[in-house]
C-alpha cells in the first residue's frame, strides 16, 4: 500500500516535462485556440483560466472532498464498529460458557454439557471464520442461500427449552443464557450487517474521475510557455504533489474498504476468539471424559426407560457428523448450515415418531418444572455419583478378575 501511495508522485516528478509538452503539442494541433496563434492564447490568458480556477476547479474540489470526507469517515465507523462487536460477543460467549458450568456443570449432566458446548465450540469457530480474509465472500454466498441466520445457537436454544434445560441444576443460568443468545444473535447480525454493506463500484469510479478533472485542470492552467521553461521545477514539484495527495487518499480508501487487512485489520481483535476456541475444546474433552465413566450400556439403560428423543435428537445427529467430519478433513473445516428439522406431519412421514418425548420422559419434564424439582435434580446427581462410583468398583472386579485368570495360566 505504501508504494501504491508513493510511486505515482514519483512517476509524475520525473515525466512532467513529458506531460507538459504533449498536452501542449495536443493543443496548437488540435486546439482552436493553439490555431489562432497569439490572439488564441492572449484569448485563453483573458478568459479560459480564469474560468478554470473560478468555478470548475472549485466545483470539482467541493464535490471531491466531500466524498473523500464521506468515505474515510464511513469506513472508519464501520471498523471501529466492527471490532466493537468482536469484543462484544467475545464477552458474552465467556459468560455464555460460565452460564452452561451453572446449568450443566454437575456429573448427572455431563453429557449434556458436552452436547451444548460443543454446540458453543462449532459458533465461535464460525465466529473465528468470519473474522478472518475472505469472510466477506463466504457470507455473501451464505446469503444468496438463504443460511445466514442459520446458526448453532438455534439448536443450543432448544436444548434449554426442552427436557435438558427442565433438568439442569439452576434455573437462573436458563435465563441467564438465553438473555446471552438473544444478545449474540444481535451482535452477529450487526457485524454481519457491517461487513456485507459497502460503498458501490459507482462511487470510486465517481471519485477517480473528481481526481483526474483536477489533475486535468492543472495542466490546462499550467499550459503557458513561460511557465513550462522559466517554473518548471516549481510546477514539476506540484504536479508530483497534486498526483501524491489523490494516490494516497486511494490508498487510505483502500486500505480502510477491507476490514480483514491493512492497518485498520480487526484480525488481532478477533485473536481472542481463537483463544475461546481452544478453551471450549478442551472443556468438551473434559466433559465426554467424566460422561465416558459411565458406561454406555447404563446410559442406553435409563434411555430405554424414559423413551423420547436419544441424547438432543437430530441435533446430536448434527454434532456427531460435524465431529466426524472435523476427523476426517481437519479442524479448520468450513460449518455449513445445518439440515432443516423436519416439524410437519407430512415431513415426518408415516413411518416417523411424530412425538417428540415418550410417556416417562413427559413425566420427568413435569416432576422437574414442578414443586419437587430440586428433588429430582438432587436424585439424579446422587444416582449419577452411585452409579459411577459402582461402574468404577465393577471395572476395578472384572480387571482383578482377569488378572488372578491371567497369573493362574501362566503359573501353569
Amino acid at each position: 500500500l505504501l508504494l501504491i501511495a508513493i510511486v505515482p508522485s514519483l512517476l509524475a516528478f520525473s515525466f512532467w516535462d513529458e506531460i507538459s509538452f504533449a498536452l501542449s503539442t495536443f493543443l496548437d494541433v488540435h486546439g482552436v485556440l493553439g490555431a489562432a496563434g497569439a490572439d488564441g492564447a492572449q484569448f485563453a490568458n483573458n478568459l479560459l483560466r480564469p474560468t478554470i480556477t473560478g468555478v470548475v476547479v472549485p466545483v470539482i474540489s467541493i464535490a471531491l472532498a466531500t466524498l473523500v470526507s464521506t468515505t474515510v469517515n464511513v469506513l472508519r465507523a464501520r471498523q471501529v464498529d466492527i471490532r466493537a462487536l468482536v469484543n462484544k460477543e467475545a464477552c458474552d460467549l465467556r459468560l455464555l460458557r460460565r452460564a452452561m458450568f451453572g446449568m450443566f456443570g454437575t456429573r448427572q449432566h455431563a453429557g449434556r454439557r458436552s452436547r451444548a458446548l460443543t454446540l458453543l465450540t462449532a459458533y465461535v469457530a464460525q465466529i473465528n471464520r468470519e473474522c478472518h480474509p475472505g469472510a466477506i465472500d463466504s457470507l455473501e454466498e451464505l446469503e444468496l442461500s438463504g443460511g445466514i441466520a442459520t446458526n448453532e445457537l438455534d439448536r443450543l436454544s432448544a436444548m434449554m427449552h426442552g427436557v435438558d434445560g427442565a433438568a439442569v441444576s439452576r434455573q437462573g443460568s436458563v435465563e441467564v443464557a438465553d438473555d446471552i443468545i438473544s444478545r449474540l444473535n444481535c451482535y452477529r447480525s450487526d457485524r454481519v450487517a457491517l461487513l456485507l454493506t459497502d460503498f458501490p463500484d459507482l462511487h470510486y469510479i465517481v471519485l477517480i474521475a473528481l481526481s483526474v478533472s483536477i489533475t486535468a485542470a492543472f495542466l490546462l492552467e499550467s499550459n503557458q510557455l513561460a511557465n513550462q521553461y522559466l517554473n518548471s521545477i516549481q510546477l514539476r514539484s506540484l504536479f508530483a504533489l497534486l498526483v501524491g495527495v489523490f494516490s494516497a487518499t486511494a490508498t487510505l480508501c483502500l486500505d480502510l474498504d477491507d476490514p480483514f487487512t491493512g492497518s485498520f485489520s480487526i484480525v488481532k481483535a478477533s485473536m481472542q476468539i481463537g483463544d475461546l476456541q481452544l478453551c471450549l475444546q478442551g472443556d468438551v474433552r473434559e466433559a465426554n471424559a467424566e460422561a465416558g465413566e459411565i458406561s454406555k450400556a447404563t446410559r442406553k439403560f435409563f434411555r430405554s426407560i424414559f423413551g423420547g428423543p436419544t441424547e438432543g435428537g437430530a441435533a446430536s445427529n448434527d454434532i456427531k457428523g460435524l465431529i466426524q467430519t472435523r476427523k476426517n478433513n481437519g479442524p479448520n473445516t468450513p460449518i455449513s448450515a445445518p439440515k432443516q428439522v423436519p416439524t410437519s406431519d407430512e415431513e415426518l412421514g408415516p413411518s416417523s415418531t411424530r412425538s417428540r418425548y415418550g410417556l416417562l420422559t413427559t413425566i420427568y419434564f413435569h416432576l422437574l418444572t414442578g414443586p419437587t424439582g430440586s428433588t429430582v435434580r438432587a436424585l439424579g446427581d446422587v444416582a449419577a455419583w452411585v452409579t459411577t462410583i459402582v461402574v468404577r468398583r465393577f471395572r476395578a472386579l472384572l480387571s482383578w478378575i482377569r488378572w488372578r485368570k491371567w497369573m493362574k495360566k501362566r503359573s501353569c
